[in-house]
């Protein structure tokens, strides 16, 4: 999934649960940020203090590329944050297979929302964020592992898109051309049909789904392909029943925090608002079109009832900054209480959870 989903939906599920403005950022924001999050870095303050970064993004070139040549980094990163196992079948490449709402991602989920009531005011929230983040990618990277597998392999001339407008269906095609033209080495480039086929699996090492490009994350897309390993073609994936589903098991979660927490304030059922966010899931536009949607329909009040301060603006350089203001700060004591530092608090226990607890339990056994 994309902004449109990770922060704006996010943040619209929370508020409609009945979390309150500055929380659902919070937790919006965290969503987001896991995509943008790229460093596994380390600063020193001049009082001895040292702030650690953890790595949780795989979608820009260099995390590809150190992804692709450290199977490490697929462990640390693409397994845990993006293409959660579903623990099915077999094999372990199988178990490996991310599956929507599978049972080690719920299981996941419960342990999180506990462990949140219990930091209370440390990185709860943030780590509500992260949860929101791999519990929705589910409902749009199911099929796929994140880790180098033949598995994730598909057959190029196999696609079938269901796009109503032809300018879109050109402009989703052309998205998959420059995809694979950011991760693909230029010589795969003369053939489109190979670009597809051929491209994405050597540039990312048959790695998550970059064999398919960006369809697994665009809400209104219907589509259906066949993997190198399978003769039949799949069924039709109905992104927009999937993305609609994810959204209505976000809503359900934060329910079930705020009312574990204590009670929500001004919250609306699903079935309220599912009319709403289903027929915004199935408009054809591009990511600022689906963002920007997403932002008239809260202001719209059809979701929740609004405040006048509510948090429809996402940048990636608020704690960004937070971060380069380290070195700035009197003691590195004070970094402790800034988003920045609570949300790799948080990636580090998600993390930590998921590789050394959860999956060992089920035994799948990867770093």
């Amino acid at each position: 999934m994309q902004e449109d989903m990770h922060y704006y939906a996010t943040y619209a599920m929370a508020r409609a649960a009945g979390i309150e403005v500055t929380k659902a950022r919070v937790i919006a924001y965290a969503a987001q940020y896991v995509d943008d999050s790229t460093d596994n870095d380390s600063e020193v303050h001049e009082d001895g203090g040292m702030f650690t970064t953890v790595a949780t993004a795989h979608t820009n070139a260099e995390a590809v590329g150190n992804a692709v040549a450290d199977h490490a980094e697929q462990r640390k990163v693409w397994i845990p944050f993006h293409f959660y196992p579903g623990n099915s079948g077999t094999s372990l490449s199988q178990k490996l297979l991310c599956r929507k709402d599978g049972p080690l991602v719920r299981e996941m989920t419960q342990n999180h929302i506990r462990h949140a009531l219990r930091l209370k005011g440390s990185y709860g929230l943030h780590l509500l964020g992260i949860m929101a983040h791999v519990y929705a990618d589910t409902f749009s990277h199911y099929g796929f592992s994140g880790v180098s597998s033949t598995q994730n392999k598909v057959d190029g001339q196999s696609f079938e898109l269901d796009v109503k407008d032809p300018k879109m269906k050109a402009y989703v095609m052309n998205k998959y051309s420059s995809f694979i033209s950011k991760y693909a080495p230029s010589f795969l480039l003369k053939n489109y049909r190979n670009i597809i086929s051929k491209g994405a699996s050597v540039a990312t090492g048959a790695l998550g789904h970059g064999a398919v490009g960006t369809y697994p994350d665009r809400p209104y897309l219907k589509w259906r392909f066949r993997y190198k390993l399978q003769s039949e073609q799949t069924q039709w994936r109905d992104n927009p029943a999937t993305f609609l589903e994810g959204c209505e098991k976000l809503h359900l979660l934060f329910s079930q925090f705020m009312k574990e927490q204590g009670g929500a304030k001004n919250a609306v059922a699903f079935a309220e608002i599912k009319e709403s966010v289903d027929k915004l899931l199935r408009q054809e536009l591009p990511k600022q079109g689906r963002i920007d949607a997403w932002v008239d329909l809260i202001n719209s009040g059809q979701l929740f009832a609004t405040e006048d301060n509510e948090a429809l603006h996402f940048s990636k350089h608020d704690w960004e900054q937070q971060k380069s203001d380290f070195e700035d700060v009197n003691h590195s004591s004070e970094m402790a209480q800034m988003d920045v530092y609570k949300f790799h608090q948080a990636a580090t226990y998600h993390r930590d959870y998921t590789l050394k607890q959860l999956l060992p339990k089920h035994g799948i056994v990867v770093f």
